[in-house]
């Protein structure tokens, strides 16, 4: 999977943390948004896309894509 080799590190210490991660992908690649799962409410993450997007950008699926990662 493509988080494994890009962002495996920094997601895994937030899903430490947090139950479930939200991660929006703009058809550009980069993370649009990410919002954590906090008390069973989803709370947007202004600092996780910020993180993300310096480690990679080569993330292009033509597309607008989430993805929900839970532990």
């Amino acid at each position: 999977m493509w988080s494994n080799n890009n962002y495996a590190s920094v997601l895994k210490m937030y899903l430490e943390k947090y139950n479930s991660l939200k991660l929006q992908i703009n058809t550009s690649g980069l993370i649009a948004s990410v919002e954590k799962q906090e008390n069973g409410k989803w709370i947007n993450d202004r600092n996780l896309p910020n993180i993300l997007n310096k480690l990679s950008t080569n993330l292009n699926l033509g597309k607008d894509v989430t993805i929900i990662l839970q532990q």
